[in-house]
């Protein structure tokens, strides 16, 4: 579908978390997560009907521990995914009916039944259903989990060449910069260490584990960047840090993310309300900064996972922007009309959104490339396309 219109679907409850479910391939599915203080929370599983162009509710799920802090879906099961509740020191590993993810019909939506109901979503066949616990990653208990990365890359290898599965491969952060290493064949932690640092941390820590190094992770410090190799020894694992990026955000980093087409590249968001991508290789000055896009935090920053042409960005702004940042990437747009150079011009802002509430929560979608989800604090989630200009200037 080329359609450039977005579509919305209101819950009317306070979200932070959104995720698309990365082991659907064929149907665009997203799981939201709501964080209200004095009633029920719940992960939503929602459904892009790309022929009407809107998404509809496959089915409500209770989360039982609470605010949903984090989440995390697996690389290749649908029904499987991991959540974290907001100060809460555990990991949960949850299995989804498969009634509610194996849904294929068609949208439907009756006004009269709409109105016959107290709650909306009840009226377009919406049934409450029960996650299934599978097992349970414990922490220390004063540690708040505030970040899960599950490893998306199906195969690895090892240092000796030979691939290795890494689909149970976890890795969990901590309020504390406490990295653990689990794996969920046998739910046993693998290592843990926490990253010492005097920079003071004024938002929860970040991470982006490398998807072309196994060994790699990047977590965000205050204003700068951690690396870590997740190949030292326990007992040294801060002083077994590959490097770093000092001051990549005047007031502090906010998240960050990799390439996930060329090696060595991070992007980082910052409360300067700016992006930078940096070469970890040099990281003494970014690659390229991009500016204008927030006038207050700029939250959360993801690369497309297909074409790494296009950036998405949301921030406490209420804004959700889409870059292309084309003369870093693995795949350089050319410009014609420059004499088929790659130019400055094929790096701007191609689209922007304007939110009722900050956008905490975004997810580029897992079984199509051109479109990404994001959610306000209010509970409105929406869908949005890749312009078709962008496409064709991507495709062609």
């Amino acid at each position: 579908m080329f359609s450039n219109q977005v579509a919305e679907e209101k819950l009317n409850i306070p979200t932070k978390c959104l995720e698309a479910v990365r082991g659907d391939k064929t149907d665009s599915r997203f799981i939201v997560g709501t964080c209200a203080l004095h009633e029920p929370n719940e992960l939503t599983v929602m459904r892009f009907h790309s022929e009407i162009n809107e998404i509809g509710i496959d089915g409500r799920l209770d989360h039982p521990s609470g605010p949903v802090g984090t989440l995390c879906t697996h690389p290749t099961d649908k029904c499987l995914l991991l959540s974290s509740a907001e100060e809460n020191p555990t990991v949960n590993l949850w299995r989804i009916p498969v009634e509610v993810m194996d849904r294929t019909d068609e949208y439907e939506y009756n006004p009269e039944a709409v109105e016959a109901h107290s709650d909306p979503s009840q009226a377009i066949g919406d049934i409450p259903h029960s996650l299934d616990l599978v097992t349970t990653l414990p922490h220390d208990p004063d540690c708040q989990i505030v970040d899960i990365s599950w490893r998306d890359t199906t195969m690895d290898f090892d240092d000796g060449g030979e691939s290795v599965s890494s689909q149970n491969q976890v890795l969990t952060l901590g309020q504390s910069r406490t990295v653990t290493q689990w794996d969920l064949t046998t739910t046993q932690s693998v290592r843990s260490e926490e990253i010492l640092s005097d920079l003071p941390q004024l938002t929860p820590p970040k991470l982006s584990w490398d998807p072309h190094d196994a060994s790699s992770a990047a977590l965000t410090v205050g204003t700068s960047v951690q690396l870590v190799d997740l190949r030292s020894d326990l007992s040294s694992l801060p002083t077994g840090t590959c490097g770093s990026i000092l001051k990549a955000h005047r007031y502090g980093v906010t998240a960050l993310d990799h390439n996930p087409n060329k090696p060595n590249i991070l992007a980082t968001a910052g409360h300067d309300g700016l992006l930078k991508f940096w070469d970890l290789r040099n990281s003494k000055n970014p690659l390229l900064v991009a500016r204008g896009g927030h006038s207050h935090y700029a939250w959360r920053v993801k690369y497309n996972p297909f074409h790494d042409q296009l950036v998405l960005s949301t921030g406490t702004d209420a804004m959700a922007n889409l870059w292309r940042v084309s003369t870093i990437s693995s795949a350089p747009i050319i410009d014609t009309l420059n004499g088929g150079k790659s130019s400055g011009s094929t790096n701007l802002r191609v689209s922007r959104f304007e939110h009722n509430d900050s956008v905490y929560a975004m997810a580029w979608g897992a079984a199509d490339a051109w479109i990404y989800a994001t959610a306000g604090y209010d509970g409105k989630v929406t869908l949005h396309h890749v312009p078709s200009t962008e496409k064709y200037k991507i495709l062609l």
